[in-house]
């Protein structure tokens, strides 16, 4: 499920022009011929409470092509009840491997609502707990790390 979930997030990024993109050549190669999803790369399954909505958003996070600065992109897809968010992050080459992110993310019961999916986790389950409520719950999950237009008072920190 998490290399289907990247392969389709980096098949919607490619309609976008080529400096806007975050995901390299090599990357989608390594993806379609040795499976490998790229580094520091995320995964996240979701339920919606409404199976009438398909549709996918896609958020930068800093800039895309900024070469030597942290970047990411967040894709999310929702297929009736089942929502999937791809989030990707680049750091310069100089951060080592085993260095830790930590990210603002808006509040929420994400926790409750989600599971992570890649890296695996021995405590998923399926279905998560809470589901996400109508087009709101949706909206609020695909902007989850968009965290510029919110007050301080509503965003935490999620570190991986």
């Amino acid at each position: 499920m998490a290399l289907w979930s990247v392969k389709t997030a980096m098949v919607l990024e490619g309609q976008d022009a080529s400096e806007q993109r975050l995901y390299m050549q090599p990357e989608r190669e390594q993806l379609r011929k040795l499976s490998a999803l790229p580094w520091r790369t995320w995964v996240w399954l979701a339920a919606s409470a409404d199976p009438t909505y398909f549709m996918s958003a896609k958020n930068r996070h800093m800039e895309a092509g900024n070469d030597g600065n942290i970047s990411g992109v967040s894709i999310t897809m929702m297929f009736a009840h089942v929502v999937l968010q791809v989030l990707t992050i680049r750091v310069p080459n100089d951060v080592g491997p085993s260095t830790r992110i930590t990210m603002d993310i808006r509040k929420g019961r994400w926790p409750e609502a989600t599971v992570q999916i890649w890296p695996t986790q021995s405590r998923a389950v399926w279905p998560p707990p809470m589901g996400l409520n109508g087009e709101s719950g949706l909206n609020l999950f695909a902007e989850r790390f968009s965290t510029t237009s919110v007050g301080e008072d509503e965003i935490e920190s999620l570190e991986i």
